[in-house]
């Protein structure tokens, strides 16, 4: 099952990584940049295919 509370531990390592990245992406050829930006668009669109599985009742009543 996925949690969707935020995990502020994790938020800022994500951050971190985002710069990082933003970072050594500022001497990116095209070619390199362009093939970071298909695989971003990649992983975007295989967002679609994740399914979230919310609890049923009976799981938050056991849950209490």
């Amino acid at each position: 099952m996925v949690s969707l509370e935020p995990n502020k531990a994790r938020i800022k390592q994500r951050q971190e990584e985002v710069m990082r990245s933003a970072l050594r992406a500022r001497n990116f050829s095209e070619e390199e940049l362009t093939r970071e930006i298909s695989d971003f668009i990649k992983f975007a669109l295989s967002l679609n295919t994740i399914e979230i599985q919310w609890p049923s009742k009976e799981d938050i009543e056991n849950d209490n």
